[in-house]
């Protein structure tokens, strides 16, 4: 049971990068790099920017937390 939990922190460490590369993509910015769209004088590509990196952050220490607690003998 330890190892299927231990298999899927790993999989979710793979996948949050593989996300904000995706996320980070050419057409996926593009969507949101318009000069005359923003919210309270800010820029909307600005928003998507520090929004997915707060989330990426946010993501990386869930996944440092599921595997510190995978990867943790079990105590008797």
């Amino acid at each position: 049971m330890a190892d299927n939990g231990r298999r899927r922190a790993r999989d979710l460490a793979l996948i949050v990068p593989a996300f904000g590369v995706i996320a980070l993509m050419p057409p996926l910015i593009g969507l949101f790099a318009r000069p005359d769209t923003g919210v309270f004088g800010i820029p909307l590509i600005v928003i998507y920017l520090f929004g997915l990196w707060l989330a990426l952050i946010l993501m990386a220490l869930l996944v440092a937390s599921r595997l510190r607690r995978a990867t943790r003998p079990d105590d008797p």
